[in-house]
């Protein structure tokens, strides 16, 4: 995501991946050629290379879709013509700027203290038609039993959702 200053403030997906497959390709290296002093040892590469190869694959599908989401900024700031002028109207209007639907990010965050959002309640890519349908999602799940509010003794007016378009 671009914030309103035009700063990439998302993780570097890209480059975490090239460090997992570096590492991975290591570890492939080491079995390749036995280079174990104990079954011990081989048992825990085994495991640090199954680790890594579940991470990669995680952080390769959240690099496609902020990849997509490039992508489809890139399009929008192309159809304006100019592109220079459009990457400026995008950092300084926001995405009303652009040619493009709007997409939204919806987090839940404890009304009193410090905003602070509550673990596990952040949806990314989603259009305004789901915006309702996702907000019931995420107070259900902070209220659920063994939730968020019952660890730390809320209940449903302590919460509320802070909607982003990008």
């Amino acid at each position: 995501m671009l914030d309103n200053l035009g700063f990439h403030t998302d993780r570097d997906y890209h480059a975490e991946l090239d460090t997992l497959n570096t590492e991975i390709n290591a570890l492939t290296g080491q079995f390749e050629i036995g280079l174990f002093h104990s079954w011990e040892a081989q048992q825990n590469a085994s495991n640090r290379l199954a680790s890594l190869q579940h991470r990669a694959d995680v952080i390769a599908r959240a690099a496609a879709a902020d990849d997509a989401n490039q992508n489809r900024l890139a399009e929008a700031v192309r159809l304006v013509g100019d592109i220079d002028l459009g990457f400026i109207a995008y950092v300084v209007f926001g995405p009303d700027a652009l040619p493009m639907p709007a997409r939204y990010e919806i987090r839940l965050i404890e009304r009193h203290g410090r905003g602070y959002t509550v673990p596990g309640t952040t949806r990314r890519d989603l259009t305004e038609d789901q915006l309702d349908e996702v907000t019931r999602e995420l107070y259900t799940e902070a209220l659920r039993p063994g939730g968020h509010a019952r660890l730390w003794g809320l209940d449903g007016r302590d919460y509320r959702t802070v909607v982003t378009k990008y």
